[in-house]
């Protein structure tokens, strides 16, 4: 007679060896499908992978004007629009910090920048600055996380009492009110004059236009380098006290000239290159316009910049990176940009930000000489 205890035993040790084969296999398929997990998140883009990241979170933009001024404008609003595209909708404030031709902001956040992706420096660098070391510069643009970049539409103010047309800049002698001579837009500015042989003094130390224009309308200095949102902002096409000499013709990476913006500056104001035909009767040439051809289109081509402090995590930078392009592409931004600025600038596509962030000290050897002479004026 069988055994039903022993039976059961059997049955129950059958099960349990066929529970061990089962278990086996389970943990195989199991580490599969974690091992293709975790392949599929290597991949997945970072806004899938944190599009929460930045909710109920407050990022800080650290400006290296003063409040009111023209960097200050476009400033404030492209922040108010990367509110919209950052997933989450953190919100942005904004802390000027002018001073030392932009060194102080960009310095701070180099230096005290909060890793998590909450803080960064938006404006002008100073890529002279670095390269010569000067006095107080401390940040490293190659060890700093790159956001995205824009071009600028810059022009030579003139009082018109100083300089009433073109062709009297051959015989006069004036100030030019700056921020410092190791600003990008200085170094271009200060370019193109040398370029046309102009009887100029260079006085730095203004902060930025806000204080330039404040000078120029007092008759201190008699002119200055103007971004567009600045012209725009305190003197535009009816002004009687200055206006545009020249403006400086954008260029594409490949030192090609791109046509003139609409709208950007009266009709008749003249490039860099006509006035200087206008004034000689030829083609510019020379060591001050080989070196301002190569500082126009490699590094004017990403004046302004977002840049975060060191260690920010890359998905992060990613994250933050789409939503600046996407700013670029947003229609309501552009508009609200021409109507209170002026022309947009060219916005540059992430890796060509990260290019020339990477490689503007590879500056050829008679270009780095006639920059360091421009930015010890």
């Amino acid at each position: 007679m069988a055994d039903p205890l022993r039976e059961d035993q059997n049955q129950e040790t059958t099960h349990i060896e066929l529970t061990k084969g089962e278990n086996e296999m389970i943990r195989r398929n199991l580490l599969g499908a974690l091992a293709m997990a975790a392949m599929v998140c290597a991949i997945m883009p970072a806004a899938a992978m944190a599009e929460d990241y930045f909710a109920d979170k407050t990022i800080t933009w650290v400006l290296p004007w003063p409040a009111g001024s023209g960097g200050d404008l476009h400033g404030r609003l492209t922040a108010h629009y990367m509110e919209k595209h950052i997933p989450g909708n953190p919100t942005i404030v904004i802390n000027n910090k002018p001073g030392g031709s932009g060194i102080i902001a960009i310095n701070s956040v180099f230096e005290q920048g909060e890793t998590d992706g909450t803080t960064y420096f938006y404006g002008n660098w100073s890529p002279s600055a670095v390269i010569d070391q000067a006095p107080g510069v401390r940040y490293v643009p190659e060890e700093m996380g790159v956001v995205g970049t824009a071009g600028a539409d810059l022009a030579f103010m003139v009082r018109s009492d100083q300089v009433p047309e073109l062709m009297a800049l051959k015989d006069a002698s004036f100030i030019v009110g700056g921020r410092g001579a190791t600003n990008a837009i200085e170094v271009l500015g200060n370019l193109a004059l040398k370029t046309l042989d102009a009887d100029f003094r260079y006085v730095g130390g203004f902060g930025g236009f806000s204080k330039i224009q404040a000078a120029i309308k007092a008759d201190e200095v008699h002119a200055g380098h103007a971004g567009l949102p600045g012209y725009v902002k305190f003197f535009g096409p009816e002004s009687d006290v200055a206006h545009p000499l020249f403006y400086h013709q954008q260029f594409d990476v490949d030192g090609n000239p791109l046509p003139k913006p609409a709208k950007a500056y009266p009709a008749d104001t003249p490039t860099l290159f006509e006035a200087y035909k206008t004034l000689y009767g030829e083609d510019p040439s020379g060591r001050y316009w080989d070196a301002y051809k190569w500082w126009h289109s490699s590094l004017m081509a990403a004046t302004t910049a977002i840049l975060s402090p060191p260690g920010v995590d890359e998905d992060v930078l990613a994250i933050m990176q789409q939503a600046f392009q996407d700013v670029a592409r947003d229609q309501d931004y552009l508009t609200e940009y021409e109507s209170s600025i002026g022309v947009p600038p060219p916005f540059n596509p992430t890796d060509l930000s990260i290019q020339i962030l990477q490689t503007f000290r590879d500056m050829p050897e008679p270009v780095r000489d006639v920059v360091q002479e421009i930015s010890n004026l």
